[in-house]
């Protein structure tokens, strides 16, 4: 007979591991899916020596060569802001939606929850940056969920990034852990979540504090952030985003949707997702290069 002494370690060991080794899933569908015609299959290195797969979706004229990096969540994959790609896409901006690290068709065995992730946003810039078609002045980002803590990181230790958009993102582990452990493995915080953490650090090799997005939000003014984050989340509460606009410099923009969990923000309101999206982006791009002339083959 298996003993509570036993079975309380192992559960919280096997959850721990599911969470920095995410059963993998591949997307399913393409950007042709959504009615983009144009876009290519692409591959490119994360900084740290990964090899990440990716859709790239080349800017139109009228978006002045501007761009995003769409950062997916834990256990999800390029897919899963195909929608919100799309409709940018609509809009004339280009799009390279990523596979994160040990996520999806990209390389690598280990999730850190948004801390080494953000190797592969720094990989994704620099790819971007060597298309042409693509205005090196005006790339921005779009995280959902870890993707959401992920750009925020990512975004205070890459000057290059312009804008961002943080969709349903945390202020930090340590203030999520017990509803997240409750949320992602159905275990009770306690006394789970400080099995799951002991056991997630030595996996992990890092410390639970090193992934403070609340710490980084302040570095990325003057460029300019949106939070976005539905008020039903019952995996991340919407007062993690009031906290980080709280504490992020303006220029910040908090859109909070009334009847969104902590998935389907853009179908809760599709026409008032997309205005709030697409003013952000126009105010907070606005000075990018006006004079870039891409040069397409």
């Amino acid at each position: 007979m298996i003993t509570t002494a036993f079975l309380v370690p192992w559960l919280g060991y096997t959850r721990a591991l599911l969470l920095v080794h995410p059963v993998r899933l591949v997307p399913m569908n393409t950007p042709a899916d959504v009615g983009i015609s144009t876009w290519e299959e692409v591959t490119f290195l994360s900084t740290d020596g990964l090899l990440l797969s990716a859709w790239f979706i080349p800017p139109k004229s009228q978006a002045n060569g501007a761009t995003l990096i769409f950062v997916h969540g834990l256990g999800t994959h390029r897919e899963h802001l195909l929608d919100e790609a799309a409709m940018l896409v609509a809009h004339g901006y280009g799009a390279l939606l990523l596979d994160l690290r040990n996520h999806g068709k990209s390389a690598g065995a280990l999730t850190t929850l948004g801390y080494a992730e953000v190797e592969d946003v720094r990989g994704a810039v620099a790819y971007l940056q060597s298309r042409a078609e693509v205005n090196p002045h005006c790339i921005a980002l779009m995280g959902h969920s870890m993707g959401g803590a992920t750009v925020i990181r990512a975004a205070a230790r890459i000057p290059q990034v312009r804008a961002v958009i943080a969709a349903s993102a945390f202020t930090s582990i340590e203030d999520n852990i017990a509803e997240g452990v409750r949320g992602l493995t159905g275990l009770p915080p306690f006394p789970f979540a400080p099995l799951i953490i002991w056991f997630g650090e030595r996996e992990t090799g890092m410390s639970i504090n090193q992934m403070r997005p609340i710490d980084d939000v302040p570095l990325i003014s003057p460029r300019a952030i949106l939070f976005i984050h539905g008020q039903q989340d019952d995996l991340i509460s919407a007062s993690n985003s009031v906290r980080l606009f709280n504490a992020a410099r303006e220029p910040k923009r908090l859109y909070l949707i009334p009847n969104a969990g902590h998935v389907g923000l853009l179908a809760a309101n599709p026409r008032e997702f997309e205005r709030q999206v697409m003013e952000f982006l126009e105010m907070a791009l606005a000075r990018c290069n006006l004079t870039f002339h891409p040069n397409r083959v």
